[in-house]
């Protein structure tokens, strides 16, 4: 079995194909182009056709709306067309799963969007608005979070959100209604 996966949450773009279990594409690019134009080049270029995957991924936040909403649109089309299920991943979950901090911390524009992971489980998005973390933290370098504990340079969104959904397909998950899939609004108020 083969997955797509897509990634469009912010400036760059990060997409990763998962055969059999295991990644066998991690591909990225922040090229400064905008992702509606970059996209069909870029599966062209790695010679990835829709119809020879078995189902795809894509991030649906936290992240620009109009990324966000580029890189859903995108893979809710090849999905329709190809008939093939859509799975959906959140990127501060995936920060959280696969990475020792106890708080995920994301900057879209001015705000810094946050998850904590405790006994209880993960929290659900909030906005941070000065008050105290729990646990280590982990960011973005280029999201200039200096307080975060691990500050890290690249992180494969598509690639573990990639492995997610590709349990899900294996499991014979439907995935979701392509219809009602919309990125995550985080409102800063």
């Amino acid at each position: 079995m083969r997955l797509l996966s897509l990634d469009t949450s912010f400036s760059f773009m990060n997409l990763s194909v998962i055969e059999e279990g295991r990644i066998s594409l991690l591909y990225y690019e922040d090229s400064g182009k905008k992702s509606l134009e970059l996209l069909p080049l870029v599966l062209s270029k790695l010679s990835l056709r829709p119809e020879d995957f078995d189902g795809f991924a894509v991030s649906v936040g936290v992240g620009y709306l109009t990324s966000l909403r580029i890189g859903i649109t995108f893979v809710k089309t090849i999905a329709y067309l190809t008939k093939k299920p859509i799975y959906t991943y959140e990127n501060l979950e995936l920060m959280l799963r696969h990475s020792p901090a106890k708080t995920a911390l994301l900057k879209v524009s001015k705000n810094i969007f946050y998850r904590t992971y405790d006994e209880k489980g993960i929290s659900p998005i909030r906005l941070w608005k000065g008050e105290k973390l729990i646990g280590p933290s982990v960011a973005l370098r280029v999201h200039s979070i200096e307080f975060a504990d691990y500050l890290l340079d690249f992180f494969p969104f598509s690639a573990y959100g990639g492995l997610h959904a590709y349990k899900r397909l294996l499991a014979g998950d439907k995935g979701e209604d392509p219809f009602s899939l919309e990125p995550y609004y985080t409102n800063p108020s």
